[in-house]
């Protein structure tokens, strides 16, 4: 997503990306469909917003629709269930590299790779957020709005 919207398409910055990433994360439904509606909104006003959205929706939908028909017809069969075994590590993998992209955008400045650009606040804040929510199991919209808070208060008072 980050490959199409910032570097190919150029629609937004690396800083509005990160800022879009937050901002979908800490509403309700999927990633993709909430950052096509951020990006819509930001190219196009309330109709950019809505053809993202539904263009991000309708074809997935589709797909999915298509595959669980497939499966559930098909699903016994044992190279089914393999297929099955190697997609899910896969999906797996690919959650985390791009987790990987977003917390090194999150808490290296100007995105490099040093020890000189690192945001301490971010990566303080990210490992309070690890600890409570492993810990206590909170709601993590509670988590999201108290980092918002601690960070606003933080950034404030220390003029960072």
């Amino acid at each position: 997503l980050m490959q199409q919207v910032v570097f190919q398409r150029q629609w937004l910055t690396a800083e509005a990306f990160n800022d879009l990433i937050a901002i979908a994360e800490s509403t309700p439904g999927p990633l993709v469909v909430n950052s096509a509606t951020f990006v819509g909104m930001q190219l196009g006003g309330l109709p950019g917003a809505v053809v993202a959205t539904a263009a991000s929706v309708i074809p997935g939908s589709l797909l999915a629709l298509c595959l669980s028909l497939i499966y559930q017809r098909y699903r016994s069969i044992a190279s089914i269930q393999g297929a099955m075994d190697g997609i899910r590590p896969i999906v797996v993998a690919l959650i985390f590299v791009g987790g990987i992209k977003v917390m090194r955008n999150a808490l290296f400045a100007a995105n490099l790779l040093s020890f000189a650009s690192v945001d301490w606040l971010s990566v303080f804040l990210f490992l309070a957020a690890i600890f409570i929510l492993s810990k206590w199991k909170p709601n993590p919209v509670v988590v999201i709005l108290g980092g918002g808070v601690a960070g606003g208060i933080i950034r404030l008072v220390l003029k960072l």
